[in-house]
């Protein structure tokens, strides 16, 4: 057998096999979940007081995502991928975590661990001010306490080491009281003024912040709201 008659046997094969097969089609990849990259929560929480949880995810599919939250104890405020949770007024060490679903029915799951601690401050900060300082990398909510009277003007800064290449996003919120100062409406206040609320309790401010490499960072400034008549009007104060 010559080359030429070699090579016609072999193109003369291939088409009966085509024929006979068919021609390979296209299949459909099964769906892959969507995938949590981080979650953007506080280690440590102070009794009773709110904090903010947020789940990201590096979205694979087409269409939206449900997301489901879940604690052991405490209460959740929210369905999105940012929530807020109400610690719980016992100390211990609380899971929360998030399940989240694309169109397709895929689905993942993560939990985190955040600790709840007793709110330890005894000392009333008459001149009331508090900085935050948000970390370069990494997923961890930096937070601090203040124990005031009512009624009062907070000052809080947000500091952010990556301030310095370029413009931040600053979005600041509280669950009482109010938030005021220049640039707060778009975005690019890192000080504010919180003017405390008429009545006691436990308030959280929380400022979420965007920087120029696309990076977000998260912190809460826990605020203890406490009736002059309660510390015998001498500044100290037990919880």
């Amino acid at each position: 057998m010559n080359k030429c008659q070699y090579i016609q046997l072999t193109f003369c094969f291939i088409l009966i096999m085509v024929s006979t097969l068919g021609l390979p089609s296209c299949t459909e990849f099964p769906n892959q979940a969507p995938v949590i990259t981080d979650i953007i929560y506080a280690r440590e929480v102070p009794t009773s007081f709110e904090t903010i949880l947020k789940c990201t995810v590096d979205e694979k599919g087409d269409g939206s995502l449900q997301y489901k939250w879940f604690s052991d104890n405490g209460t959740i405020k929210g369905d999105s991928n940012t929530i807020i949770w109400a610690a719980p007024s016992v100390p211990g060490t609380y899971n929360v975590g998030v399940r989240v679903t694309d169109i397709k029915g895929g689905d993942t799951t993560r939990m985190v661990s955040v600790k709840v601690v007793p709110f330890k401050n005894t000392i009333i900060d008459v001149n009331p001010a508090i900085a935050l300082q948000v970390p370069i990398w990494g997923n961890d909510v930096t937070g601090g306490k203040l124990l005031i009277y009512s009624p009062a003007i907070v000052e809080i800064e947000c500091q952010s080491p990556l301030a310095v290449f370029g413009k931040n996003t600053y979005t600041w919120s509280c669950n009482g009281g109010k938030i005021q100062g220049a640039g707060v409406k778009d975005g690019t206040a890192a000080k504010i003024g919180w003017l405390s609320p008429g009545t006691i309790g436990r308030y959280t401010v929380t400022v979420t912040v965007s920087d120029i490499l696309g990076n977000e960072h998260a912190a809460c400034a826990y605020i203890n709201v406490t009736n002059p008549a309660c510390c015998g009007g001498n500044a100290v104060c037990g919880e």
